[in-house]
């Protein structure tokens, strides 16, 4: 079947997950193939998922799985150095019943202000609105392949790389997560197993007490840097209605911070006050802010792209970055970032 035959196979894995022990590397890779090949049954994988939760997935496994997925993913090869992607891991409670879409709405101010933004993402899952899902109702086509996304990059500066088009082995997991009903570690490694292989991001993460496996995670990588941020509101983004916890990793160095938005002269806000709700609302929503429209959900973007700003290498200080945000948005740059890309992919797509 595969070398996982070289690790004992499942019930040699399955007992040591159920024992508590951590996998290595290899078997992290060897044991997320198989599944990824469809060659674990539904028995094997619920055990799999479950083992890993009840035991705390551990960095140098997910490293990994990290690794299975990309090798079994489509290719997408990007020319342009610093590329980021601007998402998060989805499970936030807010985000169950009204959710915007806030890492997107951010990837086209950022890129109105210079940054090149692959987004990767998918449709909803938790939450109300999925990144894709907005982007249909914005008019983007979304089903494109490596090199209509690379076109997308070099022409507009933004692209959407649409997880069901390059992952597309996940599907061999998807009756198990969807009958299982509960977060297992592909959630957390949807956003950090992006296509492209991205050195440089933002990445939300709704539950803060895996900040830190991310990080390490992140750093055995050896990324760039990549911002883990977590609003202690329960958002999976920088917050603009309660602190928000950083995680800053770089290949040698790993350092922490609270933000408050006031800091960088946002008002905080209830998080009554921010909008969302389906793709059709978060539609309306982003295109008023690209436009122009002050308020809560503009700030809640702005502080998200500025952070997209400081990762990409554009900016060092997050209150500049703010800055170039806004100006994004207040040239039309953002908005027509949004129009180029709309015009781009309806004519990749065309028959």
């Amino acid at each position: 079947m595969s070398n996982l035959f070289i690790h004992g196979g499942w019930p040699t894995l399955l007992s040591r997950l159920v024992d508590g022990s951590d996998l290595t590397t290899d078997e992290g890779r060897d044991a997320m193939a198989v599944v990824l090949a469809g060659e674990a049954t539904d028995a094997q994988l619920a055990g799999f998922l479950l083992g890993l939760r009840g035991k705390g997935e551990a960095a140098a496994e997910m490293s990994g799985m990290v690794d299975a997925m990309l090798d079994a993913a489509a290719p997408l090869e990007l020319s342009q150095h610093n590329v980021i992607d601007i998402v998060g891991t989805g499970g936030s409670p807010r985000r169950r019943t009204r959710a915007l879409n806030v890492s997107t709405a951010a990837s086209f101010v950022a890129a109105g202000a210079g940054a090149k933004v692959c987004k990767h993402g998918n449709r909803r899952a938790s939450s109300t609105s999925g990144s894709s899902d907005v982007l249909d109702e914005l008019g983007i086509a979304v089903e494109l392949d490596g090199p209509q996304v690379a076109a997308c990059v070099s022409q507009v500066g933004i692209a959407f790389a649409f997880a069901r088009m390059f992952h597309p082995a996940m599907r061999h997991a998807a009756t198990v997560r969807a009958e299982l009903g509960i977060p297992t570690v592909f959630n957390m490694l949807g956003p950090i197993a992006h296509p492209a292989r991205l050195k440089r991001a933002v990445i939300g993460v709704s539950d803060p007490s895996r900040l830190e496996l991310l990080a390490d995670v992140m750093r055995r990588r050896g990324v760039d840097r990549v911002w883990l941020v977590h609003g202690q509101d329960g958002l999976d983004e920088l917050s603009t209605s309660a602190p928000s916890q950083i995680v800053d990793v770089s290949a040698d160095r790993v350092e922490r911070r609270t933000l408050h938005a006031s800091e960088v002269g946002i008002t905080e806000v209830s998080g009554d006050e921010i909008g969302g709700g389906d793709p059709v609302d978060n539609a309306r929503i982003i295109t008023e802010v690209l436009a122009g429209k002050p308020g809560p959900d503009a700030d809640l973007i702005l502080l998200n792209a500025a952070a997209g700003l400081v990762v990409s290498g554009l900016h060092d200080d997050l209150g500049e970055a703010l800055e170039a945000a806004r100006t994004s948005i207040a040239s039309g740059a953002a908005e027509r970032t949004l129009t180029d890309l709309r015009k781009v992919t309806a004519e990749l797509v065309a028959p």
